[in-house]
């Protein structure tokens, strides 16, 4: 595809560089970035730094204000019961994980961690069966 009308007539500062597009169109590259025709960029940035000095100033100058003693209390009570209903959910499911164990003989409660262990063991012997179910062995008559 060419084009009809003259690059020049439209594009009078065109430096002679043609871009040749691998779709078969050409394009002039009319202000290449590093020809001295090429505008130089517009400093904005000594305003801005500027501006963000005295930002920085300003943060630099305000100082931590310490929370007071009662802030403080409150917030330790408030992070103390947070951790108590957590660790109380924690052994709430820990409780329920020990009611679909098999039971153990020894007449005492799992600690967490057995009850984790006794869990894995459990959990890996249905694995097992679902993988290899047992062999149904078939009734004899008796009648024979």
């Amino acid at each position: 595809m060419s084009a009809s009308w003259d690059y020049q007539m439209y594009f009078p500062s065109h430096s002679g560089t043609i871009i040749q597009y691998s779709a078969g169109y050409s394009s002039p590259l009319i202000t290449p970035v590093n020809s001295p025709d090429f505008p130089e960029p517009v400093n904005f940035s000594s305003h801005s730094q500027r501006s963000t000095h005295i930002e920085d100033e300003k943060k630099k100058s305000r100082r931590y204000k310490t929370p007071s003693p009662q802030l403080l209390r409150l917030r330790r009570s408030a992070a103390n019961e947070r951790e108590r209903r957590r660790m109380n959910t924690l052994n709430v499911a820990y409780d329920k994980l020990r009611t679909v164990l098999p039971e153990m003989d020894s007449g005492r409660r799992l600690s967490k961690y057995e009850t984790l262990q006794m869990a894995q063991q459990y959990i890996e012997c249905l694995a097992e069966i679902l993988k290899n179910p047992p062999v149904k062995v078939a009734k004899r008559d008796s009648r024979n």
